[in-house]
């Protein structure tokens, strides 16, 4: 018997197995994978779909996804969307990045042309007319806010993602960044206070439908849960903390297609 999880990880029930073969199964775990990297796999990536989203509207090159609606938060990897009432996460890093478009309809390739650090961040870009960041060779630069997370409470072991905010989702990455940044614990004894890990308190994902003077859209809202009190779901963290803080783990644009054609175009 089989458990399929929405995260795509399918887990055999241990009581439908003898013990025995569960050990004899338990000494070859991970046997054939060894040399299967990060790099091998697809990167799970979070967005919010809009009613003009591919996932929902369908489109020349792609059916709808079966359930997918406006508002919902849609997982990449397993092409499927989460419940209304949102997803539990915690934040295990975060990236700023500045990536830079062609047009689309101007002959480039769909994915980034480049993507900047804070370090090499292009200075020599002039906001346009249109409110885009414009190099001098004619792209623009955008600015983007890249959470790194795990996913509570929607499988078998956490999964880690990676949510990208650009455009109107940057007042929602501030605002998240600055709640994460204003995360105090007291030590008992010394009563010193010190910034807590950005992974000790569960935030609850969900949407909301805004506008502004340009349109209306369904947008990213974070709630701040309980603190996190799972150990190993702690250590997992922790371990993921690291791989991005190292470098490890970046945001994979290649399959990205050109922020002029993203499904909220402000």
């Amino acid at each position: 018997m089989t458990n399929q999880k929405s995260n795509g990880a399918v887990t055999t029930k241990a009581e439908t197995l003898p013990a025995a073969k569960i050990e004899a199964l338990e000494k070859m775990a991970g046997a054939g994978l060894e040399t299967v990297t990060v790099d091998d796999l697809p990167q799970p990536r979070l967005k919010v779909l809009q009613a003009i989203s591919p996932e929902v509207a369908g489109g020349k090159d792609r059916k709808a996804v079966e359930g997918a609606k406006a508002g919902l938060i849609y997982n990449n990897t397993t092409d499927s969307c989460y419940p209304e009432e949102g997803i539990d996460v915690i934040v295990c890093g975060y990236e700023k990045t500045w990536v830079e478009w062609q047009e689309r309809g101007t002959g480039g390739p769909g994915a980034p042309i480049n993507v900047f650090t804070p370090t090499n961040k292009p200075t020599d870009s002039v906001r346009g007319d249109d409110g885009k960041f414009r190099l001098p060779n004619g792209n623009y630069i955008e600015e983007t806010a890249n959470f790194y997370m795990l996913i509570l409470n929607q499988g078998p072991t956490p999964e880690a993602v990676v949510m990208s905010l650009s455009k109107t989702g940057l007042k929602v990455a501030r605002n998240w960044a600055y709640s994460l940044k204003n995360e105090f614990i007291q030590n008992p004894k010394t009563k010193k206070l010190f910034l807590a890990p950005s992974y000790y308190r569960i935030y609850r994902l969900s949407t909301e439908f805004t506008d502004n003077t340009k349109g209306a859209w369904w947008a990213l809202k974070f709630e701040k849960g309980d603190f996190l009190n799972d150990e190993k779901v702690f250590d997992t963290a922790a371990a993921f903390s690291e791989q991005v803080r190292a470098g490890k783990v970046s945001v994979d644009y290649s399959d990205e297609e050109s922020a002029a054609s993203e499904d909220t175009p402000f």
